[in-house]
């Protein structure tokens, strides 16, 4: 089942807008629809691995990845 759900990313989390009825531990599917244009250092594939390896490792310091052992990021 598709439920849109608002959110703000804040300090590695996204927080939702409002309160969205789901069981505790929940895992969900995230689409991201971004505000805005990356920069062009966004697009540097080293870069880019920067940035990916960031925001896991932030995702399992805040348990949104508990029940992912292990992520894999291809190009």
């Amino acid at each position: 089942m598709l439920k849109k759900v608002k959110a703000t990313y804040s300090n590695g989390a996204f927080i939702p807008n409002s309160p969205c009825d789901l069981p505790e531990n929940t895992e969900v599917e995230l689409m991201v629809n971004l505000p805005f244009e990356y920069n062009q250092d966004v697009l540097d594939p080293e870069t880019r691995k920067a940035i990916v390896h960031e925001l896991l490792t932030r995702m399992r310091q805040t348990s949104l990845m508990t029940h992912i052992h292990h992520a894999t990021v291809s190009e």
